[in-house]
């Protein structure tokens, strides 16, 4: 009988394969583990895997137009490799080849930085690219130490916008506790300020990793596996960066900011806080002498006095006031008789001149800036109605820009003032209020909030830096604040605005060829000799597109100091 016929011999014959398979791996992994057992021991000794870390790159940043921002570039360290014991050769070549003292080398090895990505000792950060190829070639035959690479933040035209594009460095302790549980790990790289702050989760990408064999020598055997990182998105901004140029070049490091705005979608065509900084410089390894330098520097240029610094408006809080009169139903034409001063009791509020205009109403007050119409008709009114408008206007909170660490300013009332200064509202509040004085406050981005609405005549848009994520559609506009009320009044407001540019304090921007609309400040502060410089309106005037608001640090007269970088 043949087996092939026989099922009870065809069983047989696969269990016998079977078994001899099973006796083949049994006598392979005796030969691998217990008679070669030392060999491979020692192999393993002399070859090691090692995790590194792919660094995400950060996602670019584009201004409107399509010009580089912000990118990434190679990054070059220095580092001692995990694992390696270190004995007295190693530190002797290492002091010769770092031109330190063998204590020092001992001490970067025990409790220097560990390496971000890798894990490694981190020896020297920030290695200039050149400097890092010669390093290259010379620790070629040191098996304990590597070049390591990493994508560095690169702010391409340094200084330019540095308050709204921020900067980048490594996560805090304090940072990593509230970002852990969104995945931010201890050694990230992470947005401070601006722009890379706000839009970190967006910029930063997710890391990748790779599993490498090294050998005695520290060079690769082979890769076994990697995950790519994913890169961080790529962003549009608003700004135009040749319009950001020109303003910054104008504005000559004066303390002050400047401001454009497009009144129908809110979108930031240009914004400069004065004086800069260069990114790359706070971005990179600085000394503690060079940022205490900085900090120190008197003309303080961290600080965004786009945001994060409210002053008193002066009169270009006039045309709020103005509006608060009309709407109580006072009349546009309605005059009252100017003596050079007001008087309550024993107080006396001057003019800003000398003497006396004699009969003024609305639109001449608007136009030469006449603070004893003001007084007098924001006395009549009263501090509600100033208040209200100016709560609708925007004032006294955030205009929610899409920067951090923004200010709220101070929209001061009669609770503020009891609960701040222990004293009651007084008459006098009232009438330092109606002219943008007193114990109120303005960033110079709630300015030109004021100055989209008035040209809207009610409709406020959030100011926003954002244009689009890459592949993404445009960000749509939002409406942050509706201040409706008789449209008469806007327009009877708006006109005189036009007056003020040309007839009045603003003739400094009475350009034949774009007719704009606007109000000058100067506005007192105790800290300067002379006033703060305001100028801020709008343009076209029959048909508004953009908002400008120009401001300077104890400069001096609004229409003198703010009008030539308005009309530059």
């Amino acid at each position: 009988m043949k087996i092939g016929n026989n099922p009870k011999n065809r069983i047989n014959i696969v269990i016998i394969g079977i078994v001899l398979v099973y006796g083949l791996i049994v006598a392979r992994l005796y030969y691998l583990q217990i008679y070669k057992g030392d060999y491979y021991k020692k192999a393993s000794q002399n070859n090691r895997i090692r995790i590194r870390k792919i660094k995400a790159p950060r996602g670019k940043i584009y201004d409107r137009n399509g010009k580089i921002l912000v990118t990434n570039v190679a990054g070059y360290q220095l580092v001692y490799l995990k694992g390696k014991k270190y004995n007295d050769k190693i530190i002797s070549e290492m002091s010769e080849f770092l031109k330190i003292e063998k204590k020092e080398v001992i001490k970067k090895i025990k409790k220097g930085t560990i390496h971000r990505y890798t894990g490694e000792n981190l020896l020297i950060d920030d290695i200039p690219e050149e400097k890092a190829h010669r390093m290259i070639e010379k620790i070629s035959s040191f098996s304990y130490l590597d070049i390591v690479t990493y994508p560095k933040r690169k702010y391409i035209n340094g200084k330019i916008a540095s308050h709204i594009l921020g900067y980048v460095k490594k996560i805090t302790m304090k940072e990593w506790e509230k970002l852990k549980d969104e995945g931010y790990e201890k050694t990230d790289i992470i947005g401070k300020k601006g722009i890379e702050k706000q839009y970190d989760k967006i910029l930063k990408g997710q890391d990748g990793y790779e599993y490498i064999e090294v050998n005695a020598l520290n060079k690769i055997v082979k890769k076994i596996r990697n995950k790519n990182p994913i890169l961080g998105k790529d962003i549009y901004l608003s700004i135009d960066l040749d319009l950001q140029k020109k303003i910054t070049d104008f504005m000559d490091d004066r303390k002050g900011s400047f401001i454009a705005l497009d009144v129908k979608t809110g979108e930031i065509l240009t914004a400069v806080s004065s004086p800069e900084y260069d990114l790359n410089k706070i971005a990179s390894k600085i000394s503690s002498k060079e940022w205490a330098k900085i900090l120190n520097d008197k003309n303080k240029p961290l600080q965004n006095r786009l945001i994060s610094s409210s002053y008193p408006p002066g009169s270009i809080f006039k045309p709020i006031t103005a509006l608060a009169i009309l709407e109580e139903g006072i009349p546009f034409e309605e005059e009252i008789y100017d003596n050079g001063y007001y008087k309550i009791g024993k107080w006396k509020w001057r003019n800003w001149k000398p003497y006396g205009d004699g009969n003024v109403a609305m639109e001449d007050a608007i136009i030469h800036s006449n603070n004893i119409y003001f007084y007098t008709m924001g006395d009549r009114i009263g501090r509600k109605k100033i208040l209200e408008i100016a709560k609708k206007m925007g004032l006294g909170k955030k205009t929610d820009v899409d920067l951090p660490e923004e200010q709220t300013g101070i929209l001061p009332s009669n609770d503020w003032k009891k609960e701040k200064l222990k004293e009651q509202w007084y008459r006098g509040d009232t009438i330092n209020l109606s002219i943008g004085q007193g114990f109120l406050m303005i960033t110079p981005m709630q300015a030109i909030q004021i100055y989209m609405i008035i040209a809207n005549e009610g409709i406020g848009y959030k100011p926003h830096f954002l244009d689009r994520i890459a592949n993404e559609k445009k960000i749509s506009s939002i409406i942050s604040n509706i201040n409706k009320m008789n449209p008469e009044y806007y327009k009877k407001v708006k006109q005189s605005l036009r007056k003020v540019v040309t007839e009045g304090t603003a003739h400094q921007i009475n350009l034949k060829n774009i007719k704009s609309a606007a109000k000058t400040g100067s506005a007192e502060n105790p800290q300067y000799k002379k006033t703060h410089a305001w100028l801020a309106g709008y343009c076209p005037y029959d048909k508004p597109e953009i908002a400008f608001v120009s401001f300077f640090e104890g400069a001096g007269h609004g229409g003198e100091q703010a009008g030539p970088t308005v009309k530059k």
